[in-house]
Order: C-alpha cells, then sequence, then structure tokens
C-alpha cells in the first residue's frame, strides 16, 4: 500500500493563506500610512509657508511704520498750516475791514447829524453822535441797515438837550448800536 503524506502540505498551504492575507492586510495599511504622510506633508508645507508669509508681512509692517509716522507729522503739519492760513485769511479780511467801515460810517451820514464817539468791542459797535432832528437819525439807520458792514442796527438812546442861548437850540443827542461785518468788496479781490 502507498502511503501519502497530506500534512506538509496543508501546512504549506495554512503558510501560503497566511502570507496571502498578510499581503492583503499591509497593502491597505500601508497606502493609509502614504496618504498619512502626504497630508502630514502637504500640512506643514502650507504651515511653513503661512509662517513665511506672516514673518514677511511682519517685516513689511515695520518699513511702514516710519512711512505712517511720516504721514501722520504731514496730516499734523497740514492741520497747522490750514489753521495759519484761516488766521491770515481772517487779518487779510479784518486789514481792510476797518477801512470800509469807517467809509461807510461816513457815506451813510445824512445832513444836520454829526457823530461824537465810535466805540467797538469785538464786533459790536457803538455810535454816539448829536443831530437836529430825529428824521436825521432815522435816516442815518436807514443808511447803515442798507450797508453790508453793518447789522442788527438798533437805536438804543435818544435825549434832547437845549443849548443856552438866545435861540435856545435843541439837539438830539443819540447811541446807536450795531453788529460789524467784515466782508470783501470785489474791487478788493
Amino acid at each position: 500500500m502507498i502511503k501519502i503524506n497530506l500534512l506538509p502540505y496543508r501546512d504549506e498551504r495554512k503558510k501560503e493563506i497566511m502570507l496571502q492575507q498578510l499581503i492583503v492586510g499591509l497593502i491597505p495599511l500601508s497606502i493609509t500610512i502614504v496618504v498619512i504622510v502626504f497630508f502630514w506633508w502637504s500640512l506643514k508645507s502650507n504651515i511653513t509657508d503661512a509662517e513665511t508669509e506672516i514673518a514677511r508681512i511682519k517685516h513689511e509692517i515695520k518699513k511702514q511704520e516710519g512711512t505712517i509716522k511720516k504721514i501722520e507729522a504731514f496730516k499734523k503739519k497740514k492741520i497747522t498750516l490750514t489753521k495759519k492760513m484761516e488766521i491770515i485769511t481772517r487779518l487779510q479780511d479784518g486789514k481792510s475791514g476797518p477801512v470800509h467801515l469807517l467809509d461807510d460810517l461816513a457815506i451813510s451820514l445824512p445832513g444836520r447829524l454829526w457823530l461824537t464817539s465810535i466805540k467797538q468791542k469785538e464786533m459790536s459797535l457803538e455810535i454816539a453822535g448829536k443831530s437836529l432832528d430825529n428824521i436825521s437819525i432815522s435816516n442815518y439807520m436807514i443808511n447803515l441797515e442798507k450797508s453790508e458792514y453793518f447789522n442788527d442796527v438798533d437805536l438804543k438812546q435818544i435825549k434832547t438837550e437845549t443849548k443856552p442861548g438866545p435861540k435856545g437850540v435843541q439837539l438830539k443827542k443819540f447811541i446807536i448800536t450795531c453788529q460789524v461785518v467784515y466782508k470783501l468788496k470785489k474791487t478788493d479781490i
């Protein structure tokens, strides 16, 4: 009788099956490891690029801080110069204003009226004078209101005083208040 030993065959078959299962198990595991390593490397590269960009931007910000300081200094100088220019403009406007003011005061004078004093406090003007009648005072106030250099013309006080003498002339003593407006006339420009 012939005897066949099947034991080693089965052992070898088991070894082959185990080897195949091991290979089948290692392939997905190795693919998973490769994918994980690829994503890790990709994220690491993105982080490195972001850190490099942050460092570059920080360096750029430090470079621009000097420029920002210069811009702030220029803004302060601009504000200062603008204020100075406004003051110069006001002074130039105010330079010719009193001349025109006195000119309008003189031109507005009707007959039978004369001025005794003029007082100015800031933009308020007090005009004192004497007149032979009330109509002259009224005409003077109307003339002042027509002027572009006077606003809010108001009669503050009027008194009658009699001059001693044979005829006994009656004079009207008055005080007019108004607001002064300094404007440039077109001929001044």
